[in-house]
């Protein structure tokens, strides 16, 4: 899915970049093989999610991906806030996470990429100092949603 010159591109800036282990927590649904279940679409998404995040998990062993049924994980689902399918949390080990709906392909490739790197190293680099001072003043987690069109 991902071209083998991004791939050794994306392994050398994982090798060079990730600091702390990085887990990724996809959520899906289990396939349901054409058939119709009344309640329950298909999801359009989910396969080719689950093949471009085992790849880019491959890529380096500072990458823990598990894969959850939604309807199987709700507890874990719902700590993420993740409600729909395919759902991707990407957690730091300082607690933090990023959710990610749908497949981050296209002009969203990079910043998934970032995400990554920037749960792994546990900082904000990259902010100005005036960004991170009113981030300090915040007194609540902030939800905050972006929304793309698939190109």
């Amino acid at each position: 899915m991902i071209p083998l010159r991004d791939q050794e591109f994306i392994r050398q800036r994982f090798a060079e970049d990730l600091v702390d282990k990085v887990r990724i927590d996809f959520f899906t649904q289990r396939d349901l093989g054409g058939l119709t279940v009344p309640g329950q679409k298909e999801c359009a998404f989910c396969k080719p999610t689950g093949e471009m995040l085992a790849e880019l998990a491959g890529l380096s062993d500072k990458i823990d991906l598990r894969t959850h049924y939604l309807s199987d994980k709700p507890a874990a689902a719902e700590k993420y806030g993740v409600e729909r399918v395919p759902g991707i949390v990407v957690r730091a080990k300082n607690g933090r996470w990023f959710t990610f709906y749908g497949i981050p392909g296209g002009n969203e490739f990079p910043n998934f990429i970032e995400s990554i790197v920037s749960a792994s190293r546990n900082d904000d680099e990259g902010l100005d100092a005036d960004v991170k001072k009113q981030l300090k003043r915040l007194k609540e987690d902030v939800y905050l949603q972006v929304f793309v069109t698939p190109t």
